[in-house]
């Protein structure tokens, strides 16, 4: 087929181009709804817990360890979900990252994804509380 230059137009595919992989993306706010709230560990340590819902699941969530330094709140952990996955976050009092999206799980794209963000969010939850003193530890001592 010739253009108007005369020239013939090339109908064949780009070959090297990759195709957009498809990532998990929660429902905005709104429609969602979105609340936070802290559950206290003790004097000076708290778990703060962000909760994105929407038709009765959980979307998207965080759950984030803090302890106060210099009567400041800072975060020293953290279990969220984003690009397409859940996992964890650790770093140490002088901010070096010890984990950094250690992976717990995948989230598919599709009818699934909210199941399993909102399956994942109680074991997340259960493991800030569970582990809240070694990561106090781990952060305090840097490793």
């Amino acid at each position: 087929m010739a253009n108007n230059s005369g020239k013939r137009r090339s109908r064949v595919a780009d070959m090297a181009a990759k195709p957009t992989e498809r990532v998990y993306n929660p429902p905005g706010v709104p429609p969602a709804n979105e609340t936070t709230f802290p559950i206290e560990l003790s004097e000076e340590d708290q778990l703060v817990v962000r909760l994105r819902t929407y038709r009765k699941k959980i979307v998207d969530f965080a759950v984030m360890q803090e302890t106060m330094v210099s009567g400041e709140w800072e975060q020293l952990a953290r279990i969220d979900c984003c690009r397409g996955t859940v996992h964890r976050h650790l770093v140490t009092a002088e901010g070096v990252v010890l984990l950094d999206h250690d992976l717990i799980r995948d989230i598919p794209c599709g009818e699934k994804s909210w199941e399993v963000v909102n399956d994942s969010y109680e074991g997340a939850l259960d493991e800030m509380e569970d582990r809240w003193q070694d990561n106090l530890r781990r952060w305090r001592r840097g490793r």
